[in-house]
């Protein structure tokens, strides 16, 4: 039988398997031979417990069973089998113990080392953490990626389709002819000869801004576009579509020299930008202090003075646990 609680009907069985493993290797008769044929055939849980008894029984590492078919005479297998179970029940519990210890160490490694391990598997192009990559498309165009960001791209004849899992990128289109769209978060910029840059944020909110050329942003499926003029910015969401605003693109466009400008922020946004060049993970305790509003010029190569100022400026507590920091009121 196996190691879980067993039924009584269950320990019967295993009480008769017992009796004839007992019986059979001592000098069984020819009527218990007949009789322990006409046992097994009469169930299939007889043939798999009198397997069983023989397993456990190897494993006490005895030669074999004495004979003797009473309750007293079994009491010795029994009280042996019983401890083999109890063992290897305790056994199969420090295995479960031990696994679990693996896969929460296994966890807490992916959270603070690859946090995006799964969505890094479904891009073509990922950016590490703390450092800006530039990648030349099959197409002639290319992408400035910001620190730990990922993009998924898919070019054929006929459409030219990238998608930003995560972060921030900058887009320098080439020529082609087939239409090069870029989606995020439900909405997507269609190019109609352009530089542009488009950044996810934590909440899924999506900042298009325009740098040369012509732009068409919409949310898919909504029927809703704009079309935007160089200088302009649009932001999207599950709100659908922003009113166009103007914008400052050497603020928005900052990061691509390693610089974050922003103007009220959520503090949530900001300490996700720079936790892209940070080792490790920042943790924000607190949903309001998430939404508080903030503005400012950081340097994004020196996160610790990053976080500082951030501090001074908002007066969060700020805590830090080996390669984790704790934000909160």
């Amino acid at each position: 039988m196996d190691d879980r609680q067993i039924s009584p009907d269950e320990a019967r069985i295993e009480r008769e398997a017992i009796a004839w493993f007992t019986r059979m290797n001592g000098k069984p008769s020819h009527q218990d031979n007949l009789d322990f044929h006409d046992w097994i055939a009469a169930s299939s849980l007889h043939k798999q417990a009198f397997e069983d008894v023989g397993g456990l029984w190897s494993e006490l590492g005895a030669s074999g069973p004495e004979r003797g078919t009473s309750d007293g005479d079994l009491a010795l297998p029994l009280e042996k089998i019983r401890q083999l179970r109890e063992k290897r029940a305790r056994g199969r519990a420090g295995a479960f113990v031990t696994g679990c210890l693996v896969l929460l160490l296994a966890g807490s490694w992916a959270w603070l080392e690859h946090p995006h391990l799964l969505q890094d598997m479904q891009a073509d192009f990922v950016s590490p953490r703390g450092d800006r990559r530039k990648f030349a498309l099959s197409d002639g165009s290319h992408v400035l990626l910001d620190a730990d960001s990922a993009l998924d791209v898919a070019i054929s004849a006929s459409e030219r389709r990238v998608k930003l899992l995560r972060g921030n990128a900058f887009f320098r289109i080439s020529h082609t002819g087939a239409p090069f769209i870029v989606e995020a978060a439900g909405g997507e910029a269609k190019v109609l000869g352009t530089e542009f840059d488009v950044s996810l944020k934590e909440d899924r909110q999506v900042t298009v801004t325009l740098a040369e050329g012509s732009l068409q942003v919409g949310m898919i499926g909504a029927g809703q576009d704009v079309i935007l003029k160089p200088g302009e910015s649009v932001d999207y969401g599950s709100a659908g579509l922003s009113p166009i605003k103007q914008a400052i693109t050497e603020d928005e466009m900052a990061w691509h020299d390693g610089r974050y400008i922003f103007t009220n922020a959520r503090l949530a946004d900001v300490l996700a930008q720079v936790e892209r060049y940070r080792t490790g993970r920042i943790v924000l305790l607190g949903s309001s202090i998430a939404e508080f509003r903030v503005s400012g010029n950081i340097a994004l190569h020196d996160t610790d003075k990053a976080l500082a100022a951030l501090q001074s400026s908002v007066g969060f507590r700020l805590n830090s646990f080996g390669r984790v920091t704790v934000v909160s009121p």
